[in-house]
């Protein structure tokens, strides 16, 4: 069985969307993700109820040399992240986070493939999924990937196994950052433009 599926992988612009990997300079866009979740989607990503003051020091530390985090960003603004930790220990541990308006639609699904492929290419043979037994939707996403699901005390854990990465992995991460960066191209030309007529595309963000 694959470990990336056709449906994971549908074209970005469809959705109006693209995925890439977080740099430290996406902290404060992070933090602003966190703090728009809802309370069941905090509940799900973090296993209790936290307020905003948690969120912020969280994001304030989650961009360490010893974790990697790929983003979806919807229409320019970061609306859900995937986090891979601890990835120098024998079983780093992932988690994912999506803002309620864009879950049911996929993006969760493309986060988890993107983050498989980050994981193989960089050389883990395996890590685990920590989620609460009633999150049915990322624990369907984590059986499509021949995870291993144990269950005890309220919590699931998925533990993943695959081989490292290859040429179809190094490819599908490379062709990611690409598209990402060719859309950061376009937009900062489309600014420059639209600057040099005396229009603010400023104007039209939320």
């Amino acid at each position: 069985m694959s470990l990336t599926h056709s449906s994971d992988r549908s074209a970005p612009w469809e959705n109006r969307s693209h995925i890439r990997r977080l740099r430290r300079s996406d902290r404060a866009d992070f933090a602003a993700h966190l703090l728009r979740l809802d309370a069941e989607s905090r509940r799900m990503r973090f296993g209790s109820a936290v307020g905003d003051a948690v969120l912020a020091r969280y994001a304030e530390g989650a961009l360490g040399d010893d974790s990697v985090l790929k983003g979806v960003f919807m229409d320019g603004t970061l609306r859900g992240a995937a986090e891979l930790r601890a990835i120098r220990s024998p079983l780093p541990e992932a988690a994912f986070s999506l803002e309620q308006p864009w879950q049911g639609q996929g993006h969760g699904a493309r986060l988890f493939a993107s983050l498989v492929d980050t994981a193989r290419n960089s050389g883990l043979r395996r890590f685990t999924l920590q989620c609460l037994s009633g999150n049915v939707a990322m624990q369907k996403i984590a059986r499509r990937y021949q995870a291993q699901l144990h269950f005890e005390d309220g919590e699931v854990t998925a533990e993943l196994r695959h081989p490292g990465g290859d040429m179809a992995s190094l490819t599908r991460e490379a062709a990611e950052e690409r598209f990402a960066q060719s859309l950061a191209a376009a937009d900062r030309a489309l600014y420059r433009l639209a600057t040099e007529v005396g229009v603010d595309l400023r104007l039209r963000r939320v």
